[in-house]
């Protein structure tokens, strides 16, 4: 039991400091910056039960809330969360626990599934994304946000969707089990 809850919190240690590496590829697009965040949050999804995914989101977003510049750009503070890009990282944490959800569904690694998981918890960080990109911004309509706030950045999806499944597949055949 000790070595099990031990092996649990180091992996998700190790997912944090993903997560925090990954914001910090950054490509300044527009109001948001392109990040690797999402390839993080979609392994996190992939690897992770929801329970403990949604652990680990919230361990660095209150890490990034308190001071600790883990957010995209060696931002933090609640500054950050409060501001035009804090639905995105709110949209984490709820896309996170929807692909985990959607990804564990069964005990074997399904393409399909995992490709299904990364999607559709990407569809709820950009629409909560544009809901306070569009309350903050004060843009007409969420259309406007969705412009400004997902098209840019939207293309790169794929790319990262495809990584992420590869990742998963490749920790599933070497025997990582989910927890």
């Amino acid at each position: 039991m000790q070595n099990s809850n031990i092996r649990k919190m180091s992996v998700m240690a190790m997912l944090v400091a993903l997560l925090v590496v990954c914001s910090q590829i950054s490509v300044p697009v527009g109001s948001v910056p392109v990040t690797a965040q999402p390839l993080a949050i979609m392994l996190i999804g992939l690897l992770l039960s929801p329970k403990y995914a949604v652990a680990t989101v919230l361990v660095w977003v209150l890490a990034g809330g308190v001071g600790l510049p883990f957010f995209a750009n060696f931002k933090s503070g609640f500054g950050v969360l409060l501001g035009p890009t804090g639905g995105y990282i709110y949209g984490y944490i709820i896309g996170v626990f929807i692909m985990s959800l959607i990804a564990g569904a069964g005990k074997n690694f399904s393409w399909a599934r995992s490709i299904l998981a990364c999607v559709a918890g990407m569809v709820f960080v950009y629409l909560l994304g544009a809901v306070q990109l569009k309350i903050l911004m004060d843009l007409d309509s969420f259309a406007a946000a969705f412009v400004v706030g997902g098209v840019p950045y939207i293309f790169f999806e794929p790319l990262k969707v495809a990584l992420a499944v590869i990742v998963a597949k490749v920790a599933d055949s070497r025997g990582l089990q989910r927890f």
